[in-house]
């Protein structure tokens, strides 16, 4: 026996090893489960709309009256044919229209989705949006793309870098101008540990200009543990002597690593911004904490200007109980001395009283000169 006998008129239910089939007629026939090639789960409130929905009128009464009965067994797909053809028997049927999701305004019944078009909105990724907002995303989702692209193309030409193909992936880096490229270079230049590699990224980097390009290039200048590396970065900066840069070396003088101080002093020499001598005053001698344990190795904690005139000042020790001691030592920097003299023409030594009196002389004669103009 096969299932094509009892296709027609039957309820077909699983039941291992064997399937039990039921007719319309309410017999059954039980068939061994491989003689079963689909089975058709017709729900019963399906099979009754069938049968009941001839003997309902084709009228604003009949037809409201089996779309309350379709709606009360949850078959909605039924229930919106039935609703639909209401308003086609009476167009001003408010129960029906409210049912579709109609709303009537200024006298006349819209739905939401001609609402909100009529308003400019479009309906993108699961919500109504306007056209400015869908082009962000958009913009955003093209963005994302591009800089994923990159990150694949920037990996496998590092790989290259050590293999047969070394002169194409180094051609290929430095050929780089898509500002999209700056995520991923930005990635491979702090996290790269070979040297030339790096200085391939700086050179990509150089060549974009954008201000994450520069943003990353006067980081790379502060943090990068190669002379080498950070002085070509410096190359490239002063050629372009961006204002932002600058206020991120007058930024980094605070810093409370002392090495990072003078090499933001260094950045600013080579910025050649006026703007820069007062910070750089401030920063002549700096106050720094260090936490020294029981073994002897410190570490950096605080970093606050000096108000001494100069030299690198006694150190002095705070000891918290039997544990790590706090010193506190005053430093002279001496690159934020070369940087001042580079900006100013002026030499006070680690003189701050010398220098801020200079400085506030200076003020005063470019105050007199823009009046006399």
């Amino acid at each position: 026996m096969t299932m094509k006998r009892f296709a027609i008129g039957l309820i077909v239910a699983v039941v291992l090893p064997a399937a039990i089939c039921r007719t319309a007629a309410g017999g059954q026939v039980t068939l061994d489960k491989s003689q079963v090639k689909k089975v058709f789960n017709t729900q019963p409130d399906k099979l009754q709309y069938e049968k009941i929905r001839p003997r309902y009128p084709d009228t604003v009464e009949g037809q409201w009256a089996l779309a309350e009965w379709c709606r009360e067994r949850r078959l909605l797909t039924q229930r919106e044919t039935h609703l639909k053809r209401i308003i086609e028997l009476e167009p001003d049927h408010a129960q029906a229209r409210r049912a579709l999701g109609y709303s009537q305004i200024d006298g006349r019944w819209v739905t939401r989705k001609q609402v909100m078009i009529e308003r400019g909105y479009k309906f993108y990724k699961g919500r109504w949006r306007t056209s400015q907002e869908i082009e962000l995303m958009e913009n955003k989702r093209k963005v994302e793309s591009a800089r994923k692209e990159w990150a694949q193309k920037l990996k496998r030409w590092r790989n290259w870098l050590t293999g047969e193909r070394a002169a194409q992936g180094r051609a290929n880096i430095l050929a780089i101008e898509d500002p999209y490229a700056v995520e991923a270079l930005t990635r491979n230049l702090t996290g790269d540990r070979l040297p030339q590699a790096r200085l391939l990224y700086i050179e990509a980097l150089a060549k974009i200009g954008t201000a994450e390009a520069a943003k990353t290039l006067a980081t790379c200048s502060l943090e990068d543990p190669v002379e080498e590396v950070r002085l070509t970065c410096l190359d490239h900066l002063q050629q372009e002597r961006n204002p932002d840069v600058v206020a991120y070396y007058v930024g980094k003088l605070r810093d409370k690593d002392n090495r990072v101080v003078n090499l933001a002093a260094v950045g600013l020499s080579r910025m050649k911004d006026p703007s820069a001598v007062r910070p750089l005053i401030d920063a002549l001698v700096t106050t720094h904490k260090y936490k020294v344990n029981n073994r002897g190795g410190p570490g950096s904690v605080t970093t606050t200007f000096g108000t001494g005139p100069g030299g690198s000042g006694a150190p002095g020790g705070l000891s918290v109980g039997g544990g790590p001691k706090i010193i506190i030592r005053q430093l002279a920097n001496q690159p934020v001395l070369d940087a001042l003299v580079a900006l100013s023409g002026q030499n006070f030594n680690f003189d701050r009283r010398a220098w801020k009196c200079w400085y506030a002389s200076q003020k005063r004669r470019d105050t007199l000169d823009a009046r006399r103009d």
